[in-house]
């Protein structure tokens, strides 16, 4: 009997042998539990640990990546809002000139052209407000901004 007996012999749940051999059909609360008692020497449960240690590692490298995609898609988010805001400023200062140069084009005359223009420039430019006329051409508007009737073309009798 001890050899059929054997063969026979049915696994319960208390076999230790049968729980290490079905180490991929446990759960993890199952494995948890084998590993507590098992001994660390034996070459499946050091398997089994490292598996562990394993999944745990790609666990932490797949949250650690999905952290730095998120942020990686925060700053991609911020540049493209910036890029927005910043288009819209281009178009609303283009617009803006567009409609200050229609202004002055219409004007009755030179003078009046001259002093909206003066007051109110089409574009912010910095280098635009330093002097950019030579003597020759300041000499010209300001003859033009002297003459009574604001014409551009000054004619002497």
């Amino acid at each position: 009997m001890s050899k059929s007996g054997a063969k026979q012999r049915k696994k319960t749940k208390f076999d230790r042998a049968s729980m290490a051999a079905d180490t991929n059909k446990q759960t993890p609360e199952q494995a948890a539990r084998y590993l507590t008692f098992a001994d660390p020497t034996q070459p499946k449960v050091k398997a089994m640990l490292a598996s562990v240690l394993m999944k745990e590692k790609k666990a932490m490298l797949q949250e650690e990546k999905e952290a730095e995609q998120k942020r990686l898609i925060g700053i991609l988010k911020a540049a493209e809002a910036r890029n927005r805001l910043r288009n819209s400023r281009l178009q609303y200062q283009a617009l803006r000139a567009q409609e200050i140069n229609f202004l002055i084009s219409f004007q009755r005359n030179a003078k009046g052209a001259v002093r909206l223009e003066v007051f109110l420039p089409p574009s912010r430019n910095l280098a635009r407000l330093s002097d950019c006329m030579d003597t020759v051409q300041r000499g010209r508007i300001e003859e033009i901004l002297e003459d009574e009737n604001g014409e551009i073309f000054i004619r002497r009798p």
